[in-house]
């Protein structure tokens, strides 16, 4: 008997060595097999180029399991999904019907596109497919306008990658036109969408022209590229549209980039800005920033400032934004001066 339950105890943990072999990416995979052609094909249309890349992967990584590993990948499918909620569920499109509801279709858009992600485009969908060699290469043969567009549409870290990827003649009269760019019109998305799709657009198209690019789009691609590259694309901005330059220098250094002051310089800031502003400042920060910036003032201080916020009504996002430049203008006016040093993101454009 002794010897049947040595058995039993040395099957039971080989069992359960190999299920902790199996990941949670190759679990994905096993359910992937188990479901017909049709529901694995429409949860791979939900998922992201790489999240595709990683499971198609693991799909043939597991082509040999046994049983006992497909039974304990189910029982951990199902133990994760117990504590998963359905309310995330096409959530945007509540939100959506319930804000043209309540304030009708015009002012719901206005106030949605304060708080609300942007919702991927048909142009932004396929890029996103495309290798980034084969998006440099595009961008090359197409007029600079069309390459600006298409740079709007991908998102900052996968813009800087292709960026450096052009000629270096290239990039800063990119980065420029993104930055200038405005309303794109319907016949001009139609033509890239075309491009993309290696057709012939549509002759009629009846849509609103549509705003793309910016500063701050250019910002943040900037943001994510070498420091050095940055900086030196920014001096070339300067020589080329100071004003321009400067409104793209201004997005580099945002709210969050108080994060990289040290305490005892994050508390020369605050003690120079009224607690007017700061109280609707701190209601868009992160709780993390909100701890250091509390950490780095009087425990009366602090308290101060948290029983306004407290009692203060709602902000408009227009006011909490004004109120966080006002703040960073504080700042930036400081490191200029030399009061206060950072490290890191933002320290090479201020």
């Amino acid at each position: 008997m002794a010897d049947v339950k040595e058995k039993d105890d040395t099957d039971s943990n080989e069992q359960s060595g190999q299920l902790e072999l199996i990941t949670g990416r190759q679990t994905a995979a096993i359910l992937m097999l188990l479901f017909n052609d049709e529901e694995a094909a429409q949860i791979l249309e939900r998922l992201e180029p790489d999240e595709v890349e990683a499971l198609g992967e693991a799909m043939f990584s597991v082509a040999n399991v046994d049983e006992t590993q497909i039974d304990g990948s189910l029982d951990r499918f199902l133990v994760l999904t117990m504590n998963q909620s359905m309310l995330s569920y096409k959530s945007d499109e509540k939100v959506s019907r319930v804000f043209r509801r309540a304030l009708g279709t015009s002012r719901a858009e206005t106030i949605m596109n304060r708080f609300a992600p942007k919702r991927p485009s048909n142009i932004a969908e396929k890029l996103k497919w495309m290798p980034a060699k084969d998006l440099a290469l595009l961008m090359t043969e197409e007029p600079p306008q069309v390459s600006a567009v298409l740079m709007s549409f991908l998102t900052p870290e996968i813009a800087a990658v292709i960026l450096e990827l052009l000629p270096p003649e290239m990039q800063s009269d990119l980065i420029y036109r993104v930055a200038t760019l405005g309303p794109v019109s319907a016949k001009a998305l139609a033509h890239i969408n075309g491009l993309l799709e290696n057709t012939t657009p549509l002759e009629e198209e009846v849509a609103p022209p549509m705003q793309v690019g910016g500063v701050l789009d250019s910002a943040t691609i900037i943001n994510n590229l070498p420091k050095e590259r940055g900086r030196s694309l920014l001096k070339e901005l300067m020589k080329r549209d100071k004003i321009t330059a400067k409104l793209i220098e201004d997005e580099l250094f945002v709210f969050g980039d108080l994060m990289n002051l040290s305490k005892k310089d994050i508390g020369s800031v605050v003690r120079k800005v009224d607690s007017s502003i700061l109280v609707p400042a701190l209601r868009g920060a992160s709780s993390e920033l909100k701890a250091k910036i509390f950490g780095a003032m009087s425990k009366r201080a602090a308290e101060t400032i948290q029983d306004d916020m407290a009692e203060a009504p709602p902000q408009p996002m227009d006011a909490v934004v004004a109120a966080q430049k006002a703040v960073i203008a504080v700042a930036k006016a400081m490191l200029d001066s030399g009061e206060i040093n950072m490290a890191g993101a933002g320290a090479d454009y201020v």
